[in-house]
């Protein structure tokens, strides 16, 4: 009788490490949360330079300031929601809006400030007006002759991107090489303000040097401003939205959620398994078995040209190495060589190798034979 294995409490250690892989994955979706909660609480909400986002990059203290001074600010997604006359702030830096929609926003405000334009919207509201690159210098002056900016004073342009350059047009606080950050004119009967770059007016740099009165000054003028961001679900743009924005929000935190959850699961269940055990089966099955049984079944469906291509598959694959062919040799190349060497008929040797079809029992013996006599004349062709 065998004695029964003794049993083995795990040690403290072994049970560590059979559940650090949990605590691992624990640890790292606590951390994930915890980021995700600090960001939401930190960053705010909305787009970039949005009236609602209180991000560092958002404008909800430019928004607060504007609505302290007795200025409605309403919020536009679609352009269709834009209201007829009033100040209209257009903030289209993902440059979604068609020419169209820029002269049909033309038609509806009486004053049209657009922050960091396009070429789209440079060529439509103030032609002849470019953009010019990166501005020289942290700080600039008005320099120009209009009345808002002058009462603004200075600009902070540190970190600033953008600028314009505009010929027969108010061109405001031009640094050395005439790039401008504020160009003023007029298309038709709407008074046009562009802003090259939002940087000066974003939350984190509104506080400095001039920049929050210059953004009162320009946006201020009347009791009404309207905030447009284009929507790229907005239809009336013919845009196409894309997976990303029709998807929901909690769908991406979900799903890499569930993937550190299949890793984790991997790992957990993944376990090592140990060496290969050799065991000792209980029947040993003989070749020749084998090659009975499966002649069994070729007699038994009636298979004998099935029979005889594996006959031949068999044969081919002998007679090609005494020939010093390639066992990838084509069947002609082998049968010329195997005529060659026994003197035997080319015609004959190709319809044994490959055109003979036998149409009874007796006539796959034959064959069997044949390719046997035919492997044996080559053997002594090539090795007499």
């Amino acid at each position: 009788m065998t004695a029964a294995a003794p049993a083995v409490t795990p040690t403290l250690g072994q049970s560590v490490r059979r559940l650090r892989f949990w605590g691992v994955g624990a640890a790292v979706v606590l951390l994930l949360a915890v980021v995700a909660l600090l960001s939401r609480a930190g960053g705010g909400t909305g787009t970039a330079f949005g009236p609602d986002n209180a991000a560092p990059a958002g404008a909800r203290a430019l928004r607060a300031v504007l609505e302290q001074q007795g200025v409605q600010v309403t919020r536009a997604t679609r352009l269709t929601d834009v209201p007829q006359g009033g100040t209209l702030l257009v903030d289209d830096r993902d440059g979604l809006l068609p020419a169209r929609a820029w002269r049909e926003l033309l038609a509806r405000s009486d004053r049209l400030v657009v922050v960091q334009p396009g070429a789209t919207a440079l060529g439509q509201v103030l032609p002849g007006t470019s953009a010019a690159g990166f501005p020289d210098g942290t700080t600039v002056q008005p320099g120009c002759g209009s009345a808002l900016a002058a009462r603004a004073g200075a600009l902070a342009l540190s970190g600033a991107t953008h600028s314009l350059r505009s010929a027969g047009r108010t061109a405001c606080y031009s640094d050395g090489a005439g790039r401008a950050q504020l160009v003023a004119g007029r298309n038709g009967a709407t008074s046009v303000v562009l802003l090259a770059d939002a940087l000066p007016f974003e939350n984190e740099h509104i506080a400095t040097a001039g920049n929050g009165a210059v953004a009162l000054n320009v946006l201020g003028a009347r009791s009404a401003l309207t905030w447009y961001t284009p929507s790229p679900l907005d239809t009336a743009l013919g845009a196409r939205p894309t997976v990303a924005q029709l998807t929901p929000g909690w769908v991406t935190p979900v799903a890499l959620l569930l993937l550190l959850s299949g890793i984790t699961a991997a790992f957990w269940r993944g376990r090592r398994l140990g060496p290969l055990v050799v065991e000792q089966l209980p029947v040993v099955v003989r070749s020749r078995e084998t090659v009975e049984g499966r002649a069994r079944l070729y007699a038994r469906s009636g298979s004998r040209l099935r029979a005889a291509d594996a006959l031949r598959i068999g044969a081919l694959g002998r007679i090609a190495p005494l020939l010093g062919l390639s066992r990838t040799a084509g069947v002609d190349e082998l049968a010329a060589a195997a005529a060659a060497a026994t003197g035997r008929p080319l015609a004959a040797v190709r319809a044994l190798l490959l055109d003979a079809t036998p149409a009874s029992d007796s006539a796959l013996v034959r064959l069997s034979d044949d390719l046997a006599r035919l492997e044996a004349d080559v053997r002594r062709a090539v090795a007499p």
